[in-house]
């Protein structure tokens, strides 16, 4: 009882709890902000370690030492009169109390406000922990690896190079089955072929441990296929075979391929995937080569043409083997494509699709490639973008190296507005397909949905030159320019580079530069008939070419095609014909902006309700419906309320930057130039630096 009055009487216990509150308030706001300055871990456990070592030290000094007026003398050198004990502990009782109150505060802030943002930033939020361990890639992580060049064609017809091509391409299927390796993509290697690079070359440049190549030899019904596995690292070759067989034993041989690289990299496979991957497609080899052509015009996008030629191929195959199970998945996915692109006005690839799918779910329930099948669906059709996710994820772990899921992911997530999952699976997807120019758009987007301005222009510039023929890097790149720079020559560089006809995103930032820069003919010029197969996209062409229009003073004009436009569109809506694209809110606020622009309020008015009730598929359509009620607004007299509408798309991904706002001020000054609170806003941003 003496000692601990005696710890009373020194401060001890004080001491001891002031030293406890104010370490741990200080490793809390160490180990908040250590990270985001970028100190190294070992700095945040030295500090700790640093406080626990001092904590007896602290202790002792409290026994030994007391504050008196003639400053810190040791206990026993104080003479009863001189102590300020009692002031001293009651100073120490409010740093304590201070102490506890600053802990408290910072708890709840730590609690409810940074654990909340940390929890955003993470990549798979706690809903997802059950997603395959093969879907959850960091972003820095770069797994060995095999890179397939594309085979040789050594046949005696040239004709048979798509031949030599689907042997590649199944090569390359079965080995992105591996959940162990990282298969680099077709596309990127055929890339990569044209650069005649060394195998160690090719391995430094994309991170791979080994390098395969390969030739084949078609003649009547006899194949040959050569094979050799290189170490990227020494130029070593590991293995080689030579296969000769009858054609109709090509997909053995493609088998035992994969196996045997398996097998040279001590990768232990389980009986299912071995099974898998000696799995054979069809038995019908006019139906492989058909769908071979197929995969090879797969290679290019050519928009809805592209789409239609591998229908053309894929529809044969199938009907002359209904269980080549891939052919299927494949077409299924081509009428997919072409409802989405907006060119299905009757929705025949829509009954296609589900048909297909159907069929392939019924016969097929537990194959990786009827689940690949149904997430396509849920993402080109019906738009369910969540659900399209999950169907992806879920196949991650038997087809990790797919690009049709690698891409599904990345996609899925964009469509969703989940900009941190979308910036590490558009990075992913680049990582598998660094040497085309689609996956670095894609990267490209995640970017700029995570505001990293300055990477996404520096990729974006590296983008177009590497990739200097590809026209939507060239569209984008310039896009970035205008609206983080305000560069409205980039745009006009790229109109006059390309011929921008498909897009009408494209179309419409190309005739407002051409337009600010009083290019009114040219801006006009532009803005030409898509020729679409939809009627529906035609008439929305025709309403936009109109606003132009009217812009220019040009009214008659600009009545006659919106005319147009609204007989369209209002027989559309009268037959009960299904909106373009599924976008049902979004189309009927544009179908009430063109009768708005047509002088049909009381349809403008009925449509906008429709609009309104509609449900909403992905915040890419919010943005949409956004505009197209402004536009409205602004047809019917009130650019104020215009004004407020479209501001809300400002700044936000997909919608307008600020960027483009100042570039393209006389345009937006035609557009909400009497609006007094666009005026103000306007006011206000161009003053800014």
């Amino acid at each position: 009882m003496n000692l601990v009055r005696e710890l009373k009487r020194r401060n001890v216990f004080r001491m001891a709890g002031l030293y406890l509150v104010g370490a741990w308030l200080l490793v809390q706001v160490a180990s908040t902000l250590f990270p985001a300055f970028g100190v190294p871990g070992w700095a945040l456990r030295g500090l700790v370690i640093v406080l626990a070592l001092g904590f007896i030290p602290a202790v002792i000094f409290a026994w030994v030492f007391e504050f008196t007026p003639d400053g810190i003398k040791r206990d026993e050198e104080v003479a009863p009169g001189q102590s300020i004990a009692p002031q001293t502990a009651q100073r120490m009782n409010r740093l304590i109390i201070a102490g506890l109150m600053l802990a408290l505060i910072y708890f709840g802030f730590d609690k409810f406000v940074l654990q909340h943002r940390r929890e955003a930033a993470q990549v798979a939020p706690t809903a997802q922990v059950t997603q395959p361990a093969a879907a959850v890639v960091t972003e820095t992580a770069v797994a060995p690896g095999v890179a397939v060049l594309p085979f040789e064609n050594m046949s005696p017809d040239p004709d048979n190079a798509f031949f030599a091509g689907g042997v590649f391409e199944e090569v390359l299927t079965k080995l992105s089955k591996v959940p162990q390796l990282r298969v680099i993509s077709r596309t990127s290697m055929e890339q990569i072929a044209k650069q005649n690079l060394s195998v160690s070359a090719i391995g430094k440049r994309l991170g791979v441990s080994h390098v395969l190549e390969g030739s084949v030899r078609r003649a009547g019904d006899q194949v040959r296929v050569t094979v050799q596995l290189i170490e990227a690292s020494n130029d070593n070759h590991v293995w080689a075979e030579n296969y000769d067989r009858k054609l109709d034993d090509v997909f053995a041989i493609q088998s035992e391929i994969a196996l045997a690289i398996a097998d040279q990299l001590k990768i232990t496979l389980s009986k299912q995937l071995q099974s898998n991957l000696s799995d054979r497609p069809t038995k019908n080899q006019a139906a492989y080569d058909l769908y071979l052509r197929a995969v090879d015009e797969r290679r290019v996008w050519r928009g809805a043409a592209g789409f239609r030629t591998m229908i053309s191929l894929l529809e044969p195959a199938v009907a002359a083997d209904p269980d080549f199970l891939r052919a299927r998945v494949m077409l299924a996915e081509a009428y997919g494509r072409m409802y989405w692109l907006g060119e299905d006005p009757d929705n025949q690839y829509v009954a296609k699709a589900r048909g297909l799918v159907a069929d392939v779910k019924k016969r097929w329930p537990d194959r990786p490639d009827s689940q690949l099948a149904q997430a396509q669906l849920l993402y080109n059709v019906d738009r369910n973008y969540e659900a399209a996710l999950q169907g992806f994820w879920a196949l991650a772990a038997a087809l990790p190296g797919d690009m049709a899921v690698v891409s599904g992911v990345s996609s899925s997530l964009k469509r969703l507005g989940r900009a941190k999952e979308f910036l590490v699976a558009a990075r992913r997807w680049q990582s598998l397909d660094p040497e085309t120019p689609l996956p670095t758009t894609e990267l490209m987007f995640a970017l700029d949905a995570n505001r990293l301005y300055d990477e996404e222009l520096a990729l974006g510039e590296e983008g177009v030159r590497k990739f200097p023929e590809d026209e939507s890097i060239a569209y984008y790149y310039a896009l970035l320019r205008l609206s983080q720079r305000g560069d409205i020559d980039a745009m006009l560089d790229y109109g006059r580079r390309f011929n921008a006809r498909s897009e009408s995103a494209t179309i419409s930032k190309l005739a407002i530069a051409r337009f600010v820069r009083g290019d009114i003919e040219g801006a006009l010029a532009v803005r030409v008939d898509t020729n679409s197969d939809s009627p529906l996209v035609n008439a929305i062409s025709d309403a936009e070419h109109a606003d132009l229009l009217q812009l220019v003073g040009r009214g008659a004009e600009a009545q006659t095609l919106a005319a147009r436009a609204l007989d369209v569109v209002s027989s559309a809506i009268a037959e009960g014909r299904p909106a373009p694209r599924g976008l049902v809110a979004a189309w009927y606020a544009n179908a009430a902006s063109i009768a708005a622009l047509a002088g049909d309020g009381d349809k403008a008015a009925a449509w906008e309700r429709k609009a309104n009730a509609a449900p909403l598929t992905s915040p890419e359509e919010k943005q949409l419906l956004a505009r197209s009620l402004a536009d409205l607004r602004r047809f019917s007299g009130d650019p104020d309320g215009a004004w407020r509408i479209f501001s809300k798309t400002i700044d936000v991904f997909n919608g307008t930057a600020k960027g483009e706002l100042r570039a393209f001020k006389p345009y937006y000054d035609k557009l909400y130039g009497q609006s007094p609170t666009y005026r103000a806003y306007m006011s206000k941003l161009v003053k800014k630096p």
